[in-house]
């Protein structure tokens, strides 16, 4: 017998059972086939019909054999091969013939043992049906393949008297499984571990140190205003600085020490064994040294990167992995903190102000995505009371309904980035308010909305403020930015440029907190500028300082010279207000006519059109001695 199907008798002598093909369900026609094949009666002729029905069966059993994806043999009980399809030449390179009495386990790969090879003969002469199995498979040329395997014992079906063998092909399944299982703990764009890869070996290695009583450190790098980069050159060229930020921190580390993208431009490394304070300046020197060179981006630019650090320690600044990661980030708060481009080793004194800061930008980012920021409206009245305009001032809902101040995140949203995001948030709510209220027939009165020197420092700053006026509907000649002073003079040319574009908007211009920052009004008059805002700091002593009543005086006329208005920020009482109408102030701000409020209550004293003073008698102009 040459181990291929044959018949004899009228009977089918040899078949197979467990084909799988690419349809499943030519699977269970295969499976019905041979259970009608071995099943027609061996003790007698077939008749006829009987004869026809089994010849049917066979053609299309032989059609399914020599078309299937998949190997299929037929095993003895000592595991030789009696028989082999045709997919064996295509998928092992093996001719079926070639096969024949070969020792089926002769063929599997290294990863088969010979515990595995016992167990699995065991299995071919059990009493079980089928069994399925992984492994790998020798190709007669070329690597192992690995395959699944699934057999059926027929050894009690006198017509088939064997094992049916079936493998499949799962080359792609187990390259899906392993790149599945590599980005589970390796960073797709580095390739370096990632968070959990690098949480689970601090781990080990805290459970090597306790027992040999070892210390060792971990470093949380970040890379100090990165998103600039991303901002300005895009997130493909952002990627490339962190793949080469990856390979320089590589050459900078001994082979022992682990590197890790933790997330985003945030990195760490764990150091094994430290052994010495020397040893951490070394180490430190090291992280340092990998940005001292320029990072290539391509187009013949290259581009100058500084990273902070944040060391900690175990044992002393944490018992687990968690906290001696938390902590290590912590000090690299504390470096940022400090003013980038520096490195601080934990302290747990410290740590309670760098939590409360962590927690906030944490906060933040959500509070972006939850919408949570959104404009209340101070009012800035004339020498007679009435509303003519107002300031939009940032203010932050929280989920419980509270009300955060700017003074309690504005800071960390500087700092963290977020501010910009925080703005346009502000200024698209800003713009839709004033939009409605002019549908609703309510005083077109100018809103004030601040820019921060970050913002105002973006690249596409005019583009974007446009396409908000454009979705919101606003009437851009109802518009006032309010700039500082050190935002416009951190680059000149640039800040006029600017400021020539959101004039050409139909946006008026005003200057916040006058008199503080660096600018005069020889400088102002060069720039196309509005209005100046008399910060809070020369009113708070009026009208009983003399010096800062000339100031101030000489500020409004100086202004008025140049043809700009001036607003009084920050006016609490009615003997400022007084001393400011005397000296022809324009307009007025502050918790005297009211506090910044939500903008429903902002409609309604718009809609009263009431004055927010009592009638005002003007005291005398000041005297000079």
């Amino acid at each position: 017998m040459n181990g291929k199907p044959t018949r004899a008798a009228g009977a089918i002598v040899h078949g197979t059972k467990g084909l799988t093909g690419s349809d499943p369900g030519e699977i269970g026609d295969a499976a019905q086939l041979v259970e009608m094949i071995g099943s027609a009666p061996a003790q007698r002729p077939l008749s006829g019909a009987e004869r026809a029905k089994a010849r049917r069966y066979e053609a299309l059993f032989r059609g399914l054999v020599e078309h299937a994806s998949d190997v299929v043999m037929i095993l003895e009980t000592d595991g030789s091969i009696r028989f082999c399809g045709p997919s064996t030449r295509s998928l092992l390179g093996w001719a079926p013939e070639e096969l024949e009495g070969v020792d089926f386990f002769s063929l599997l790969g290294d990863d088969f043992s010979t515990e595995q090879r016992a167990m699995y003969s065991s299995n071919l002469v059990a009493e079980h049906p089928t069994f399925t199995a992984g492994f790998s498979i020798r190709r007669k040329d070329g690597p192992e393949l690995p395959v699944e395997a699934a057999a059926s014992n027929y050894l009690r079906n006198p017509d088939i008297a064997g094992v049916i063998m079936t493998l499949r092909d799962v080359t792609r399944q187990k390259k899906a499984e392993e790149r599945a299982l590599f980005y589970e703990y390796f960073d797709p764009l580095t390739r370096l571990p990632n968070r959990e890869s690098f949480t689970r070996d601090v781990g080990r290695n805290i459970t090597i140190a306790t027992n040999r009583g070892r210390v060792f450190g971990v470093m949380a790098i970040g890379l100090d205003r990165f998103k600039r980069v991303n901002d300005m050159y895009g997130t493909k060229t952002g990627d490339e600085v962190l793949k080469s930020v990856s390979a320089a921190l590589r050459n900078s580390f001994r082979n022992d020490d682990l590197i890790s993208r933790y997330r985003g431009d945030k990195f760490f490394v764990l150091f094994p064994d430290i052994k010495s304070q020397d040893q951490i300046k070394e180490i430190i020197a090291k992280a340092q040294a990998a940005f001292i060179d320029p990072f290539d981006i391509g187009l013949g630019q290259s581009l100058h990167l500084s990273a902070s650090m944040g060391v900690a320690f175990y044992p002393n600044d944490g018992k687990d992995a968690a906290e001696l990661v938390r902590n290590a980030e912590t000090a690299l708060y504390m470096a940022k903190e400090s003013g980038r481009d520096r490195y601080r080793l934990f302290d747990a004194k410290l740590n309670g102000a760098v939590l409360e800061r962590q927690r906030i930008e944490n906060d933040l980012g959500l509070a972006i995505l939850e919408r949570r920021f959104e404009p209340y409206f101070q009012p800035k009245v004339d020498r007679a009371g009435f509303i003519v305009g107002a300031e939009a001032l940032v203010r932050w809902r929280l989920a419980s309904g509270e009300i955060k101040e700017p003074a309690t995140f504005i800071d960390v949203a500087e700092r963290s980035g977020n501010i910009d995001r925080i703005g346009a948030q502000v200024l698209l709510r800003t713009c839709e308010i004033a939009a409605a209220w002019t549908a609703e027939g309510l005083p077109e009165i100018p809103i004030s909305i601040n820019l921060s020197p970050r913002q105002f420092g973006q690249e596409h700053l005019v583009e974007d403020i446009a396409a908000t006026v454009e979705s919101s509907g606003v009437d851009p000649r109802r518009l006032e930015f309010e700039i500082t002073e050190s935002g416009i003079m951190t680059n000149e040319s640039d800040s006029i440029r600017k400021l020539l574009r959101l004039k050409e908007l139909g946006a008026a211009i005003s200057i916040d907190d006058f008199g503080t920052g660096y600018s005069s009004f020889s400088k102002l008059k060069d720039y196309p500028v509005d209005t100046v805002k008399m910060d809070k700091s020369f009113i708070d002593p009026l009208p009983s300082d003399r010096r800062a009543a000339i100031i101030a005086s000489a500020i409004v006329d100086l202004a008025h010279t140049l043809s700009f208005s001036v607003v009084a920020e920050g006016v609490e009482n009615m003997e400022q207000m007084g001393f400011l109408d005397t000296i022809f102030c324009d307009q007025f701000q502050g918790y005297l006519f009211s506090k910044p409020v939500p903008e429903m209550d902002f409609r309604r004293m718009l809609a009263a059109g009431m004055t927010l003073l009592p009638p005002l008698d003007r005291p005398g102009a000041i005297q000079e001695e």
